[in-house]
């Protein structure tokens, strides 16, 4: 049997900052494009929150304690409508949420989205949907006034875990 030894004065928090511009979205042709939106919302997978940043916004800073950590989900804000900001989180209770983001079309006061999993599906709304439908049905959903928009989620074998979601304000 071995022992490990731990030092305690190597577990302290490390103290950081992280910015929207610091991510490297030309890494994949397909995301080139998502590195220019005006606005972004950031997704802290572990804390739970929502956060707004723009290029030119302040860095987000944050501590990490030891033995834990942190995912930040940058995800455009796309402008629906005029006034409405909308972006599809994922699902959250994935590793990589935004993977879980198979398809986004925005259309007049709308978005259509197919999200692959099953789990709490998660977006920003900045207004409170006036229809929300899951594979063509009307469903019930949950959105709150910080924005949070929240809908659970069945896998369904016949359409491969596919959703298609179309959330109309």
């Amino acid at each position: 049997m071995k022992k490990i030894k731990g030092f305690s004065e190597c577990y302290r928090p490390i103290s950081c900052t992280v910015h929207v511009t610091e991510v490297e979205w030309d890494q994949k042709k397909e995301a080139v494009h998502m590195g220019k939106a005006e606005e972004y919302v950031v997704y802290l997978n572990q804390a739970e929150e929502l956060h707004f940043m723009t290029p030119k916004s302040e860095p987000l800073q944050f501590t990490i304690q030891p033995s834990t950590f942190e995912i930040y989900n940058f995800v455009p804000v796309e402008k629906l409508g005029g006034s409405i900001k909308f972006a599809p989180i994922g699902l959250t209770n994935m590793f990589n949420s935004g993977g879980t983001i198979q398809e986004l079309e925005c259309v007049e006061k709308g978005a259509k989205v197919k999200v692959k999993g099953d789990g709490r599906f998660l977006a920003y709304s900045s207004e409170s949907p006036k229809k929300f439908q899951l594979n063509g049905s009307d469903v019930a959903f949950e959105w709150l006034p910080d924005g949070k928009l929240t809908l659970n989620l069945a896998w369904i074998e016949e359409n491969g875990g596919v959703s298609d979601l179309a959330i109309f304000f």
